[in-house]
């Protein structure tokens, strides 16, 4: 793995802990997903600290150079991202039409109440 490839990824893996840090401190991430990300920055700075580590997963794995293995990996991890991130959206709009339907069965019970005092 190239020198400056190994910068850049130290650079960009600080860079985003930084980042993440400030929105944690803001309150504008959750702490799953805060974690996550650190967690990414700490895989790609280790892979740019440990190139011979790098190397040889690539040749474990049958990858033709180091940095299709890098590539790889972080394809992966954003891939298994992205696939959570569904089930989560998935989940809240299941949530989301639940919550609508209890509104409006709620309203219509109160419309119903108010026409037709007993």
């Amino acid at each position: 793995m190239s020198t400056p490839l190994r910068i850049m990824l130290i650079v960009v893996s600080v860079l985003t802990g930084f980042y993440i840090r400030r929105k944690l401190r803001k309150s504008q991430m959750q702490i799953a997903d805060v974690l996550f990300w650190l967690l990414f920055a700490v895989v790609l700075i280790v892979m740019s600290v440990f190139p011979e580590a790098v190397s040889w997963f690539t040749e474990l794995v049958g990858v033709q150079s180091p940095v299709n293995f890098v590539f790889l990996v972080v394809i992966f991890l954003l891939i298994v991202r992205c696939f959570a991130l569904s089930v989560k959206v998935s989940s809240l709009e299941a949530k989301l039409n639940n919550l609508v339907e209890d509104i409006s069965v709620n309203r219509a019970l109160e419309e119903q109440e108010e026409k037709d005092p007993q």
